[in-house]
Formats: structure tokens, C-alpha cells, sequence
């Protein structure tokens, strides 16, 4: 399969916009509620939580629709849309209830983002060269990521937090034209949700069926300890810089995403080309490197040091990105169900990140921030020592004893493949 040179620019371009817009602005929320709204660190932990929350209930769904429907483009510029309108509710109100309901909407929408662009990516590219694609992918969309967070710090220092929030409104009218420039002949539905070029009926999706093998629940489970440990981290960076400088914590936050997302551009191509040789080591370095920045987090109060510490953000995160979407392939290849096993451990990584912000939050508000964030040094370990013990080596994974005995003893070991068909 080729897609046309048009189609594969559209595509950069939607993944340059894509990051900083599904966020609905991010961890720019955390500090603008907290130096310009003046609230308190419980509060702002719920109204960062409830993104999270909201995407535990329909990312699975998500991802199931994503599977069936041929209007993928249309669901991404409908969620650009409704973005749009909760970044204008965050400026318009100063009030806990409508914040806290935009974000909910905010949780519903940005479900779509990630298996949904994968989707397409892998409609457009096929299996084969998926590896090097979201490589691509994710180094395009961290270079979106660095340049909005050069753009967010100035508006931020030099207009007014406010601004922030319009240029990401700004930001979904150009994502909405990315999307555009894709051409729908260009996407192949039946290879975008993992089934085999042939064409079949598509399959009822379904989520207890992803269960019943061992290697996607461990997969699930420690992608979920990364995140309970890696889900706070950066609002609490943020916070603390504002508690250190108010004045200029825009400008040490922007910074601080300026440097992960620059190392990230290049981590992330490195990863997709190397992942091609396995996956379990190279996933091995992102768990590594957490508890370390949590530490170091912990014990350090210059801002310029705190800021300098995201080059292990970049690199971790820049690992986790493009390999996390490549193990989730290799264990649904053939299966027609790519965005709905994406979906379910999209849901399980939601379910952790909005866990770690209330956690934290709380730790912080009754212990101070160096507790909070060797807390989540601490569940960064476990997550770490977990993955290397219980998750395999998901590349030209073939065979697999489920964890339900299957009904036919002649199929007592089947393709991981088959597994998810049943």
C-alpha cells in the first residue's frame, strides 16, 4: 500500500498539532489555576484528574468505534471542535463547577486522538513499516509540543495567561486543516483496525476477549504503574516553580517542556528505528529513568535545575510514545482489533494518571511537595521492577497460554493473534 506524498504531509501536520491540542492546554492549566486563579493544590488536582477520569469510561468504547468507523477524519476534527470551546470556558470562568465540567468534556473528547491518528497511520503505512511511521509520528509531534511551549511561554510572560488559551483554540482550527489535507482514499479501514488486507465482515469488538491472555494484561497493568507514577509529575513541577518564581513560572514551565520535547524529537525516531530489534529493552530505559527524575524532583528547589531535569522526561517519555504504540501492534496484528486494545489500555493508563494527580495532590496539600514526589519515585520502582519480571518481548510475539483454558483442548496454545478473536 502507498499513500500519496500529500496524505503522509497531512499527516505530519496533524501529529505537529495533535499533542498540545488534546491536552486542551495541559499543564498549563495546573499553574494558571494555581498563580492566577489562586487555588488551592486539592482543587486543582480534581479539575487535572477528571480528564483522565472521564476517558476510563469511553476510551475503550472509542477505540471500539474507531475499529467500525470509516469517518475517522471526521472524529478528529469534531474533537478539535469541542476543545476549542472548553480552552474558551477555562478563560471565561473563574468558577470550580464550569472548569471542572469542561475538563470532564475535555476527558470525553481527547479519547479519540491517540488511537484514532494511530489508526489512520497504520491504514495508511500497513505493518510493515509501521516501526520507522509512528517514529515519525511522535518526533513530529514532540516538535509540535517544543514550538507551542515556546509560543505558550512568551503569550504567558509577556501578554497573559489567558493567551495561552487562545492560541490552543487557535491551534484546533490548524489541526482541523491538517486533517483535511489526509486523503480518505489514501486509508485502508480494514488494515487500520489490525485485520489482514483481505475483507471481511468486521468482527464484533469486544473487551473480555483482550483479557483472557496473559501477555496483554501484564502489558496493561505496567503501563499503568507508569503512569501512576509519571502522571502528576509535570503539573507538580509546575506548581512548585510557581511557588518559586509566580512572575516567571510560565517561562521555567515552557521551558522545562521545551527541553523533553526537544530530546523527544530525536528519542522518539531512535526508538521506532531500533524497536524493529525488540521492544522489551528499549521500554526497559523509559521505567528506568522515572523514579530518578522523581527523586531528583524531590530534593532540588532551583527552578533552572528543575527545568534542566526534563532531559529525562525527554528521553523516557520519547521511548515510551513511539514503543508503547508498537507493542500494542505486534500483540493485536491480525486481530481487527488495534484501536479497541488500544482503547483498553488507554483507559487503564487514564485510570493511573487521574489516580496520581489525586494521590499527589493530597500528599502535597498534607506533607509538602518532596513527599509527594518521592511517593512517586516510589511507585515508579514497583512499576519498573514489575515490567521486567512479568511483560515479554512483544516483537514477532507468536504463542501464548491464555489465561482461561479455551473450550477446545486442541487449542490449549494458540497465536495471540486468535486469542483476541474468540
Amino acid at each position: 500500500m502507498e499513500a500519496s506524498v500529500r496524505s503522509l504531509r497531512g499527516l505530519d501536520w496533524v501529529n505537529l498539532l495533535m499533542a498540545d491540542v488534546k491536552d486542551g492546554v495541559g499543564v498549563y492549566l495546573s499553574v494558571y489555576l494555581l498563580t492566577v486563579r489562586n487555588w488551592q493544590p486539592d482543587e486543582i488536582g480534581l479539575v487535572i484528574a477528571v480528564p483522565g477520569l472521564v476517558g476510563i469510561l469511553v476510551q475503550a468504547p472509542a477505540g471500539a468505534l474507531i475499529d467500525r468507523t470509516r469517518h475517522k477524519r471526521l472524529l478528529l476534527m469534531a474533537a478539535s471542535v469541542v476543545i476549542a470551546v472548553c480552552c474558551l470556558v477555562v478563560v471565561l470562568s473563574a468558577k470550580f463547577y464550569p472548569i471542572f465540567l469542561s475538563q470532564a468534556v475535555v476527558g470525553l473528547t481527547q479519547s479519540v486522538y491517540a488511537p484514532c491518528v494511530a489508526a489512520i497511520t497504520l491504514g495508511m503505512v500497513g505493518h510493515a513499516l509501521l516501526d520507522k511511521r509512528i517514529g515519525r509520528n511522535e518526533s513530529f509531534n514532540h516538535l509540535g509540543n517544543m514550538l507551542a511551549a515556546i509560543i505558550a511561554g512568551l503569550i504567558g510572560r509577556f501578554i497573559s495567561y489567558e493567551g495561552i488559551f487562545y492560541f490552543s483554540i487557535f491551534q484546533c482550527v490548524a489541526l482541523i486543516v491538517g486533517v483535511l489535507i489526509i486523503q480518505e482514499k489514501d486509508i485502508d479501514h480494514e488494515v487500520a483496525r489490525g485485520a489482514g488486507t483481505t475483507t471481511q465482515a468486521p468482527n464484533t469488538a469486544g473487551i473480555k476477549s483482550l483479557f483472557t491472555n496473559r501477555s496483554i494484561l501484564v502489558f496493561t497493568i505496567a503501563m499503568a504503574l507508569f503512569h501512576l507514577a509519571n502522571g502528576a509529575m509535570l503539573p507538580l513541577v509546575g506548581q512548585k516553580m510557581g511557588l518559586l518564581d509566580k512572575e516567571n513560572s510560565s517561562l521555567y514551565l515552557s521551558a522545562a517542556i521545551i527541553i523533553a520535547q526537544g530530546v523527544m524529537v530525536f528519542v522518539a525516531s531512535f526508538a521506532g528505528r531500533n524497536a524493529e530489534n525488540g521492544r522489551k529493552k528499549i521500554m526497559f530505559v523509559a521505567f528506568l529513568l522515572l523514579p530518578v527524575r522523581a527523586l531528583l524532583f524531590a530534593f532540588i528547589a532551583n527552578p533552572y535545575m528543575l527545568t534542566a531535569i526534563q532531559l529525562l522526561d525527554g528521553l523516557g517519555a520519547g521511548i515510551f510514545g513511539v514503543v508503547s504504540i508498537l507493542m500494542i501492534a505486534d500483540l493485536s496484528k491480525g486481530t481487527g482489533r488495534f484501536n479497541l486494545l488500544q482503547g483498553v489500555v488507554y483507559s487503564a493508563i487514564g485510570l493511573a494518571a487521574a489516580l496520581s494527580s489525586i494521590l499527589a495532590g493530597y500528599i502535597v496539600k498534607h506533607f509538602g511537595y518532596a513527599t509527594g514526589f518521592v511517593s512517586l519515585a516510589g511507585i515508579a520502582v514497583l512499576g519498573l521492577l514489575f515490567y521486567w519480571f512479568s511483560v515479554p518481548e512483544t516483537k514477532d510475539i507468536t504463542t501464548e497460554k491464555p489465561l482461561l483454558a479455551p473450550a477446545n483442548t486442541d487449542a490449549v496454545q494458540q497465536p495471540v493473534q486468535n486469542e483476541l478473536l474468540h
